[in-house]
């Protein structure tokens, strides 16, 4: 039984040998772009696991390896290699080996660049001229990619400046190996400039918007010199205005007139009028929430839309309304009415938010600017301290031991109404508005109240937010941020919770929990009429998209103009995802309160978008 066992694994492992016969092949005495383009060139490499190898086909495929050795050397000006080549072993294992001298190198000995026809003095051809001369140097080691970027670099740049039928009347790479030199010849025929042509829009016939209403979003002219990157601005730009499901820009070209202008088309299919989502989801600054939202994208011809959304969590509930009217001519630009409610469970006290409101949002340069005015009623809970007083006398009661005025904590309801005209500031330039490795974001805002006119105290409120990542390596960023904040008011107690600062959460001071910094002389969380929060963090991508960070917080909220601050370290994980980067964090407070409550380690969890 035995035996008849041994002889069926035989025959199965037989033929399983045979399949295996391969070539291991080794290359020496190369740099390592070159062995690599030599492996990769190598015939008996590739077919070194053939199932049919043989030694007839071994020692053929060996005695082709110098010629593909060379052919694989030639891109990297190296043309007169000495080439040792030794196979052996024997089926089904062999070992080729390689030993290669690179010799001297070619060297460019000339090198004629010229530019001919309309654009030879074309501004378009400058820059890429000078790049091209930094790739091609007189007396350097040839190298075939310099070359060919070269070449792109100038069609590159014939293309982005509209001269669309500029082709190569030379373009010759002569070498002579014996001498160990090359000369370059490149001339490039640039031909006619062209232009845009008449712009059609053509909508889906389901769309419904006006096509006046559209038109005025297009920034292509008619005899403007042709530039595939305005091309690419109008797309997005169309893409941004929220009613496209696709923008296609198709330029005519066989169409041209006598003076070169070429039409544009651009087809645009419409998406869905409606959208509705919902979900659920926990942070540490909100608890457990639910929400729901559902978007109008588009009303009536003219572009008008409509969002409503309501969030309610353990910390805070809101509910809100927008109705947009398009304005101006860039998208974002629109002319905003809206209807929000807010609760808020603070750490000491809570609050509750009515806010009717109408705002104008402009894209002058590269800010976003919005002009708003807002009218609200909100009705605020804070603990105070206050005189137990003794029911016969009403005289304020004393502790017989130590003589100090006894006192209690009692909630302090203030209700407000406020008309706040205002003006906001943001401007993010980053490389990434997912997941940015450099860029920053500034958002600066400034509105208040007058007694008397429709509000019930007066003040004005200030704020600043900026923040900043710069990359130290592929593999790691440094991220900071600063937020500023100032109240001058007429009375700080007439202050409704949302007009005061707060400090603490995961996205101010983590190690302390949302809004908990901020108290009175009592040691009540009521807010303060200043602020100053500071982040540096260190994150760096480990695996995959898998990373680590780690931080250090400090910021403060009272009624000092420089606020005392709280300090916080700690670490955690990232994971970068196509929505942003998910955020799980360990921070320990440095610096206690009155109660002591900020003692140990507190969880964060969040998720970053961008800056």
């Amino acid at each position: 039984m035995i035996r008849r066992l041994s002889a069926i694994c035989l025959l199965v492992l037989l033929p399983l040998s045979a399949a295996q016969a391969a070539v291991r092949v080794d290359v020496s005495g190369l740099g390592p772009d070159e062995k690599t383009n030599v492996l990769a060139r190598l015939t008996i490499r590739q077919q070194g696991d053939r199932k049919d190898l043989s030694e007839s086909l071994v020692e053929r495929l060996h005695e082709q390896a110098p010629a593909d050795i060379r052919v694989a050397l030639q891109p990297f000006g190296w043309y007169t290699p000495s080439i040792e080549a030794e196979l052996s072993g024997s089926e089904p294992t062999w070992v080729a080996h390689y030993r290669v001298d690179a010799g001297e190198p070619t060297l460019i000995s000339k090198i004629d660049v010229q530019l001919l026809g309309e654009g030879a003095e074309h501004e378009a051809f400058k820059a890429a001229l000078r790049r091209a001369n930094r790739r091609l140097t007189l007396g350097e080691r040839l190298k075939h990619a310099d070359y060919e970027e070269a070449k792109k670099l100038l069609t590159d740049a014939a293309y982005a400046g509209g001269f669309l039928d500029a082709y190569w009347a030379v373009s010759e790479l002569r070498v002579n190996p014996d001498s160990r030199q090359a000369e370059i010849y490149l001339h490039l025929q640039t031909g006619p400039r062209y232009a845009f042509g008449r712009v059609t829009l053509q909508q889906d016939g389901e769309q419904g918007l006006n096509q006046d209403f559209v038109e005025r979003y297009l920034s292509l002219k008619e005899g403007e010199p042709f530039d595939p990157q305005k091309l690419l601005d109008q797309q997005f730009a169309l893409s941004d205005l929220g009613y496209f499901q696709s923008v296609e820009i198709t330029p005519q070209r066989t169409e041209a007139d006598a003076e070169h202008r070429v039409p544009l088309v651009i087809h645009t299919t419409p998406r869905k009028k409606h959208r509705y989502e919902g979900g659920i989801g926990y942070g540490t600054d909100t608890g457990a929430r639910v929400s729901l939202g559902t978007e109008w994208r588009q009303i009536n011809q003219w572009g008008h839309n409509l969002d409503a959304s309501a969030r309610v969590s353990q910390i805070k509930d809101t509910a809100a309304a927008n109705y947009r009217v398009p304005q101006g001519a860039k998208p974002g630009e629109n002319l905003t009415f809206s209807a929000i409610q807010d609760r808020e469970a603070l750490n000491e006290g809570d609050t509750s938010k009515y806010t009717f409101g109408a705002s104008l949002n402009r894209h002058p340069g590269e800010w976003q600017r919005r002009l708003y005015l807002e009218y609200s009623h909100e009705r605020s809970t804070f603990p105070m301290k206050q005189a137990v007083l003794d029911p016969v006398t009403g005289a304020p009661q004393t502790d017989p031991v130590t003589g100090d005025e006894i006192t209690e904590s009692v909630d302090q309801t203030a209700t407000a109404d406020l008309l706040t005209p205002g003006v906001s500031f943001t401007r993010t330039d980053s490389d990434d508005p997912i997941f940015a490795h450099r860029g920053w974001y500034v958002f600066a805002d400034v509105h208040g109240a007058q007694k008397n006119a429709l509000s019930s105290t007066s003040f004005v409120r200030t704020y600043l937010l900026t923040r900043g990542v710069y990359s130290l390596d592929y593999k790691t960023r440094l991220l900071g941020r600063v937020e500023l904040g100032a109240n001058f008011h007429d009375r700080f107690t007439d202050l409704p919770a949302t007009q005061r600062f707060f400090a603490g959460g995961d996205n101010s001071v983590r190690g302390y929990s949302y809004e908990s910094i901020g108290t009175d002389g009592e040691g009540n969380v009521t807010g303060g009429q200043y602020l100053a929060t500071f982040s540096t963090e260190l994150e760096r991508r480990i695996k995959g998209n898998w990373g680590a960070a780690v931080f250090v917080d400090a910021g403060g909220a009272d009624e000092v103009f420089l606020p005392k601050l709280y300090y916080g370290v700690g670490a955690g994980l990232r994971y970068r995802a196509p929505v942003g980067s998910f955020q799980v964090d360990l921070a320990h407070p440095l610096t206690g309160d009155a109660e002591g409550q900020f003692i140990g380690l507190r969880l964060h969890i969040s998720v970053r978008v961008g800056l």
